[in-house]
């Protein structure tokens, strides 16, 4: 009898311990300020329960931490511990300066980072197989690049998994590695034996899909045969590909006219010509990005306005992409008669004139898409409406009918945006800085403007919240506003392509 009034009493107390707990977490549910716990004489602050996160949502995490970020949340519990040997923890692998290399001193150089080969060897041999991903970033110890590019090929080679798996290979050469003692308009490119081994690597990934060598600045001689062994792999698998300043001079290349099921490219100015875009056409590609950065030659000649017309007849549904991506002011390599869907400038030191917007009005009104610069602006902005270029705006907007995406980054009125919104019917992403927005209806009356529509200008645009109002109606969103400065630096255009994400 005594006992089952033990049991009894035990059974009890558990149950008010479980209402107790269940009380606590709705408390805390309901009530964000209630932040603290109290279990007997101590005070414990609530964390949540990292400890039982599904493993698919860990797996996802640990996909984007580098080696030695993944090795210390492994030490986190066991459940973490589990985790770091799951596939798709290694879906990304991400080689720089310091991955999988130890400390050693040199009597010339000093302390340095270099590959510790049992250490690579041990790494792929056990998550080898799960890469999907391999991303080089720019490094300057070559030799460190150069062995851990050759132990991938060999291994690849004698048939143990590794790479079998890979679909996206990034490959950066830095070949801006000015000094003080060297002058900074001196650049490096990428030959010799790291071109062999980096040429090995590639012949040795047969499941590429994406891929991306970016300011290898080779001669001319040696970009001839860079992508043989890819084409003879990948003539049907490759999708993306991406050639940033393949070579220092003007050099055609032939190689992405071979990929047959080729949707991306994107490539700079001097390595276009004349037979890479017929062969283009004949394979159907969808988007063509030409990219210049502040490494592309200046003196190139853009494509002859006959190649243009005979490639958009044989493939209407090409889109092409002018892009610049430069610290210093950079002039846009124009392409007349060229399908252009998109023109953005990324600098920081890049002005918006009127001269670029009547260009772009000019040459492709009939079928541009996006416009726009990212990144702040750091230099003097006029707030004038004379100086500032509020009218070449509003007339982009007039004279290209499917502009669907418009960045703005320079002052213009609060007068302006509500007039963008209004004449702009295909508008469907506005991006401006509130930083940049004048409060003000600077506009003088127009001979097509009613007397009900000045007033109505003039009196919205005497309010931010007004005009916020005004541009979601006019753009049929739930919610539009103005950006601020943080805000404005993520932009992200969708231009069908991830290169750019």
């Amino acid at each position: 009898m005594y006992t089952y009034r033990c049991l009894k009493c035990m059974y009890i107390n558990t149950l008010n311990m479980d209402l107790q707990n269940e009380e606590n977490i709705k408390t805390l549910i309901k009530n964000p300020k209630v932040k603290l716990l109290r279990t007997g004489r101590t005070t414990v602050k609530y964390k949540g329960d990292w400890n039982n996160l599904p493993d698919l949502l860990l797996e996802n995490i640990f996909s984007f931490l580098d080696i030695g970020a993944k090795h210390n949340a492994s030490k986190t519990c066991r459940l973490w511990n589990s985790v770091f040997n799951l596939p798709y923890s290694w879906h990304t692998f991400v080689f720089d300066d310091t991955t999988l290399t130890r400390r050693k001193f040199n009597y010339y150089s000093g302390w340095q980072y270099m590959l510790d080969h049992l250490r690579v060897q041990m790494c792929l041999q056990s998550i080898g197989r799960y890469v999907k991903v391999l991303v080089f970033k720019p490094i300057t110890n070559f030799y460190n690049l150069y062995e851990f590019m050759n132990m991938i090929s060999f291994y690849a080679e004698h048939g143990q998994g590794v790479g079998s798996r890979i679909s996206t290979l990034q490959y950066t050469f830095p070949c801006n590695m000015a000094t003080s003692r060297i002058d900074e308009s001196v650049l490096y490119g990428t030959g010799g034996k790291l071109l062999e081994a980096l040429k090995r690597l590639m012949g040795n990934l047969p499941s590429l899909v994406r891929l991306e060598l970016i300011d290898l600045m080779l001669d001319n001689d040696d970009a001839q045969t860079l992508l043989d062994q890819v084409c003879f792999y990948c003539c049907t698998t490759l999708r993306t590909l991406v050639l940033v300043n393949t070579t220092k001079y003007v050099c055609q290349l032939l190689h992405p006219g071979a990929f047959i099921n080729l949707q991306i490219l994107v490539i700079s100015p001097q390595n276009l010509g004349s037979d890479l875009l017929l062969m283009l056409s004949q394979i159907k590609l969808s988007h063509l990005h030409i990219l210049q950065n502040r490494y592309t030659p200046i003196d190139i000649e853009p494509m002859n306005s006959f190649d243009w017309k005979h490639c958009v007849k044989t493939n209407p549904t090409l889109k092409v992409h002018l892009r610049v991506e430069s610290i210093r002011e950079r002039q846009i390599l124009w392409q007349p008669s060229s399908p252009v869907s998109s023109i953005i400038y990324k600098s920081p030191n890049m002005r918006m004139s009127t001269e670029i917007l009547n260009k772009a009005i000019e040459l492709y009104s009939d079928r541009l898409l996006t416009f726009g610069y990212l990144e702040l602006p750091k230099f003097y902005q006029p707030s004038s409406f004379k100086e500032r270029i509020d009218t070449t705006l509003v007339n982009l907007v007039q004279f290209c009918p499917k502009l669907d995406t418009l960045m703005i980054r320079e002052k213009i009125s609060t007068c302006t945006l509500l007039l963008i919104s209004y004449y702009g019917h295909s508008l469907k992403c506005l991006h401006v800085r509130r930083n940049a927005v004048i409060l003000r209806c600077d506009w003088p009356r127009q001979n097509d403007w009613s007397d009900e529509f000045y007033r109505w200008l003039k009196k919205s645009s005497t309010s931010y919240e007004i005009v916020e109002e005004e541009i979601s109606l006019s753009l049929g969103l739930d919610k539009w506003s103005m950006l601020s400065d943080q805000d404005f630096k993520r932009i992200s255009p969708q231009l069908y392509s991830s290169f750019y994400k």
